[in-house]
């Protein structure tokens, strides 16, 4: 096994700048996410139906990336790959602004992606490399703060600067956070192990962490319940201001992430996981009665520490069954079963939709949280498996 860093340091070098480089790679993400579809339909006189398309295939070249930079990570080496994906996505940031039909802004959205599952896969693996065994937990809690902060910030950025200015500048803005991004892997001191030649061979996926990426898969399906059709809910249940709902939510992300990262580094998964599901469960029961603000923004306040607790901790588990050489393979692994499984839960669940009302599709997201629990249940209780000590 290869040796882990010695360091007992959470807040060290390392992991301070890769998570800043993820904070503003995931900030000029969700800073284009906003204001796009209004470019392809103002500028480029697009539709509902091309707007669909173009966030549709980013999201599919992500996820046919991400195995792909999980194997390169781990046989080429961490930084390089960084490098390399962000700027990438940095030029993809660039040639926004020369975008001037249909066809290139879909195969410049094609290239974003495959940037974007490369460079997020890097950065969560040179994360992981960084945080100490002992608070890999806690460290991993932390660093998706970053996506989180970078959520809140992002979209709101981007509409501020486009109000103010143009779509020229404010593709320029974008073009500057990717840049700092880029620059922030600067501070990265890293010199990552090379695989042993019998690992290389092992092909794209990391087998060991299959269970623990079905998880993650079965809790994508229901949080794309939320995020694919809140805004048309509250609209539904005469709740004029969504956006406090992704405010809560957020702010529980926040404080649950860290928190439950530094209870399962002392306690082990099983109560706070469990903690996690029950609150997640709970948030859909609550969606299912909400007529007003009350049951709305408690739901939003539930999915915050249900989803930020079982996200951040099933990258735990996940990392602590293999050594370092592999890692770049799990998070990819496990970044795609997540990809996978909101897209599907998008289309399957707007599609039960339309037939039961959100309502009743809500009630039956709660009841499809048995699933990943019932995984949970069965490797990290049932079986009482030895990746439950925090150990690699």
């Amino acid at each position: 096994m290869t040796t882990e860093i010695a360091n007992e340091k959470l807040w060290n070098q390392n992991f301070i700048f890769t998570s800043l480089a993820n904070f503003f790679a995931f900030t000029a993400m969700y800073y284009i996410m906003s204001t796009l579809p209004l470019f392809t339909i103002e500028v480029l006189g697009g539709s509902n139906k091309d707007v669909g398309i173009l966030f549709g295939l980013f999201a599919l070249a992500g996820v046919v990336a991400r195995p792909c930079a999980g194997y390169m990570l781990d046989t080429l080496g961490r930084k390089k790959i960084a490098w390399l994906s962000l700027f990438a996505l940095l030029v993809a940031m660039f040639l926004y602004n020369w975008a001037v039909s249909l066809l290139f802004l879909l195969i410049l959205r094609i290239i974003h992606g495959i940037g974007w599952g490369f460079s997020t896969t890097a950065l969560a693996t040179l994360a992981t490399d960084a945080i100490p065994v002992k608070k890999r937990g806690e460290g991993i809690g932390y660093f998706g703060l970053s996506m989180s902060l970078a959520m809140l910030l992002g979209p709101s950025l981007g509409l501020a600067v486009l109000h103010a200015f143009d779509y020229s500048t404010m593709f320029g803005a974008g073009t500057c956070l990717a840049a700092v991004a880029l620059l922030c892997l600067i501070g990265v001191k890293h010199h990552a192990a090379a695989a042993m030649e019998h690992q290389r061979q092992k092909g794209i996926i990391e087998k060991k962490v299959l269970f623990d990426a079905a998880i993650l898969f079965f809790v994508a399906i229901v949080y794309s319940a939320v995020l694919s059709f809140i805004v048309l809910f509250a609209q539904e249940i005469k709740v004029e201001n969504s956006g406090l709902f992704f405010l809560a939510n957020a702010a529980t992300v926040i404080i649950s992430r860290p928190y439950a990262g530094k209870i399962m580094d002392q306690k082990g998964p099983v109560e706070i996981m469990c903690v996690g599901f029950g609150t997640l469960c709970a948030t859909f029961i609550c969606l299912f009665f909400a007529n007003d603000y009350i049951l709305f923004l408690i739901a939003a306040l539930l999915l915050g520490v249900g989803f930020g607790i079982i996200f951040s901790l099933s990258f735990t588990l996940a990392i602590n069954q293999v050594d370092i050489s592999r890692r770049g393979m799990v998070n990819g692994t496990m970044l795609t079963a997540f990809d996978l499984g909101f897209a599907l839960g998008s289309a399957l669940l707007g599609l039960v939709s339309t037939y039961t009302g959100l309502r009743v599709m809500y009630l039956i997201s709660g009841a499809l949280v048995i699933i990943p629990f019932t995984l949970f249940y069965i490797k990290y209780i049932l079986k009482a498996n030895p990746a439950t000590a925090g150990e690699a």
